[in-house]
């Protein structure tokens, strides 16, 4: 009987892979939710497409994170994320643009919810790398019976 570990946490993945699959989850609900609309299942909403890219960003700045603790290499990992979260941002804004023929700009509070996503990310794989950082030093250190202090009776 082998004895592995199977949980998200013993998982290590690539950022890059990760901005792949969630890009790709990305553009594929875009097309059905297209295909919705040329169907009449549903109404054409011009933000829906900035929706989606907001959402799906803010999915892959928590499962990002997430994985980060099963990195080896806290600093590579990092270095990867920061860019694969900014080539994701850049890529499923000009997705949402080029499908809703609008700015960011022209929207109103997306542009802000792009700002504030970015730094719940920030957040997000900083808490991780803090608790990280604590989990190991916790490790390191010997656990002994707390020094006992004498008490001076008066």
């Amino acid at each position: 009987m082998s004895n592995t570990d199977n949980s998200i946490f013993a998982k290590a993945m690539n950022p890059v892979t990760q901005c792949v699959i969630v890009f790709g989850a990305f553009v594929s609900i875009l097309i059905i939710a297209r295909l919705t609309v040329v169907a009449g299942m549903s109404t054409k909403d011009i933000t829906m497409p900035w929706t989606l890219a907001a959402t799906s960003l803010l999915f892959f700045a928590i499962f990002n994170s997430v994985f980060s603790l099963s990195a080896k290499n806290d600093n590579s990992y990092w270095t990867k994320s920061f860019i694969a979260f900014a080539i994701y941002a850049a890529l499923s804004g000009a997705v949402a643009y080029f499908v809703a023929g609008i700015a960011i700009d022209e929207i109103g509070p997306y542009k802000w919810i792009y700002i504030v996503i970015t730094f719940v990310y920030l957040v997000f794989i900083s808490i991780i790398g803090f608790m990280k950082k604590i989990v190991l030093f916790a490790q390191k250190e010997e656990w002994t019976k707390p020094m006992r202090r004498s008490k001076k009776r008066r």
